[in-house]
């Protein structure tokens, strides 16, 4: 059963385009405890910085950025601005979260997706190939930087610079506006517009960034979200400033089956139930916005990489599963840790029944791409964000090494 979609407003009433074939994983009924540790950070008194460090940026010179509620309200605008509308075409990674072809969708443009590399380097010939075929004009090519990896384009655009005035840049899983980073020189300065996902590292309500590397100025977005909602998001960013206790341990019924109808294939051409539309004419609220220059952005890229070194470390003694990345190149500040399950019927269950909280891609458009195919239920992303203290790391390591003997 296909999400109900929201009601569209100003450019995003456009017209619907031929549905898509959705493959969704529906959890209900499968009797999956709430995670263990959540998956996002949340506020720690340790993580804040007296001092506000520079508006968030992308560091990139030329760029004018603008907040946005969302990173995917962000990439909707850019879009738009890219002149994305019905008649026209964008090419989208076959690897992608349905957010990422919400904005598309919404605009009544038709999505078509590009091949990956096992390591979710964009193919290239692939996806050249799809922009020279026949059909409506490309006004869009939406390339994304998986887990906070580089995507390396600069390839792409000397083989192809007319690529360059088409290129979005997805960096939602990118620490924009963090300290330097040595490996990823140029990250989201490759095309004309780049978009990321503030809230994804910090501990914000919401945020997101559109950047324009063209130098045209970005009109700002009427702040209209009103004092009670910034009430509202402060206090509850303050209510999650404790992580819940980890549970005691209990028994686990690794036999049963998950549901028949589980696993469902849909036709649906409209964006998904986290696509808001009443979201798109506003910046994020001036209380995540402030929040954001207060923290230590140094600290939560330093220990990120040690959380992620942890899980590169202990995943070297598990059979049935490897990373995704086992190297972290410096100065790359990881969003989760990609996990390459070998038998996910078996292994995805089990670890969401022991409350290990972890994100899994499965709600995604169907294309001729093998390892879109393949990760879409293979690939798990576990947390490994700076909130994690030392005792909950360790339930986490001890439980998925549990998971994946019994699974």
């Amino acid at each position: 059963m296909s999400a109900a979609a929201p009601s569209l407003t100003g450019d995003a009433a456009a017209a619907t385009p031929a549905a898509l074939q959705i493959r969704q994983f529906v959890p209900a009924g499968c009797g999956f405890p709430p995670a263990a540790v959540p998956v996002m950070p949340w506020l720690r008194r340790a993580d804040l910085r007296w001092r506000a460090a520079p508006r968030p940026a992308p560091g990139l010179a030329g760029a004018s950025v603008r907040s946005h509620a969302y990173g995917r309200h962000a990439l909707h605008a850019a879009l738009a601005a890219a002149g994305v509308g019905p008649g026209t075409r964008v090419l989208a990674p076959a690897y992608h979260c349905r957010t990422m072809i919400d904005g598309a969708l919404a605009l009544g443009a038709t999505v078509h997706f590009y091949r990956l590399a096992d390591d979710l380097r964009l193919d290239a010939a692939d996806l050249l190939a799809r922009l020279d075929a026949g059909g409506p004009p490309v006004r869009a090519v939406i390339a994304a930087h998986f887990f906070g990896f580089a995507q390396s384009l600069a390839p792409l655009l000397a083989a192809r610079p007319d690529v360059a005035p088409l290129l979005v840049e997805d960096c939602s899983h990118v620490l924009v506006g963090g300290p330097p980073a040595p490996g990823a020189a140029g990250l989201g300065g490759h095309g004309r517009f780049g978009i990321a996902s503030s809230y994804k590292f910090h501990p914000l309500p919401e945020g997101g960034l559109l950047w324009d590397n063209s130098g045209r100025p970005l009109p700002a977005l009427p702040d209209r979200a009103g004092p009670l909602a910034e009430l509202r998001a402060a206090w509850h960013t303050l209510q999650r400033m404790r992580a819940p206790a980890l549970p005691a341990p209990q028994p686990v019924d690794d036999s049963r089956p998950l549901p028949d109808d589980a696993d469902r294939l849909v036709a649906d051409g409209r964006p998904s139930s986290q696509f808001d539309a009443r979201q798109l004419g506003r910046p994020a609220l001036g209380f995540a916005r402030w929040l954001s220059r207060h923290v230590d952005a140094r600290r939560l890229a330093e220990r990120r990489r040690a959380r992620y070194v942890q899980w590169v470390e202990a995943s070297r003694h598990w059979s049935g599963a490897r990373p995704l990345q086992p190297v972290l190149p410096e100065g790359t500040v990881p969003y989760m840790f990609p996990l390459l399950l070998q038998a996910p019927q078996r292994q995805f269950p089990a670890l969401k029944r022991r409350a290990v909280p972890l994100g899994r891609w499965d709600d995604m458009a169907v294309s001729d791409c093998p390892v879109a195919t393949r990760y879409r239920s293979a690939l798990v992303h576990l947390p490994c964000h700076q909130a994690i203290d030392d005792a909950q790391m360790d339930w986490l390591l001890n439980t998925v090494s549990t998971a994946l003997q019994a699974g």
